[in-house]
């Protein structure tokens, strides 16, 4: 493979384009994250409605879920002066837990249903087991369930980048 192609757009070789690098930050904005987070959400839903017939059609479809709820979560975090970094470092990360822990104390609100599906997100292996195959008995959130936090978020995060003078369309 010819390596050339490999190298930063920044490089000082010959006929190569001076790009001036962008922040974390600023490739990684609270709307960026909320943007994010509505195509998981969804090929989440678009996944489910299609119907698959296979042995484990929820997995894919919950860990699309999972994942556009930490999106959203986050969006929330960056637009209450989270950094990108901070946001992916060991304090947050993937963890549920403390991605809705830290977005509760900025104010944003959670009905009981949030909170069970944080729980069990946080508490058990439910988002590993939508990754990996494993055997057992485990209890997990269903897809309906993961739908209605997604939609909820949605509303609430929407509204907080609304007010923060960013353009969503909820």
């Amino acid at each position: 493979m010819d390596d050339r192609r490999c190298r930063s757009a920044t490089s000082r070789e010959p006929g190569a384009s001076v790009m001036k690098p962008f922040t974390d930050d600023a490739r990684s904005s609270p709307l960026g994250f909320f943007n994010l987070a509505e195509s998981y959400w969804a090929a989440a839903v678009a996944l489910e409605n299609a119907g698959l017939r296979t042995t484990h059609p929820t997995s894919p479809i919950s860990f699309l879920y999972y994942h556009a709820i930490e999106l959203y979560l986050k969006a929330f975090l960056r637009t209450h002066g989270h950094s990108a970094k901070e946001l992916r470092g060991k304090n947050f990360g993937h963890r549920t837990c403390c991605l809705s822990e830290k977005a509760g104390a900025l104010g944003l609100h959670f009905d009981d249903h949030d909170l069970q599906v944080f729980s069990l997100m946080s508490c058990t292996d439910a988002v590993i087991r939508s990754r990996y195959i494993e055997t057992g008995y485990f209890h997990w959130p269903a897809p309906e369930s993961l739908n209605r936090t997604c939609k909820s978020l949605r509303q609430t995060v929407g509204q907080e980048l609304k007010k923060a003078n960013l353009s969503v369309r909820i």
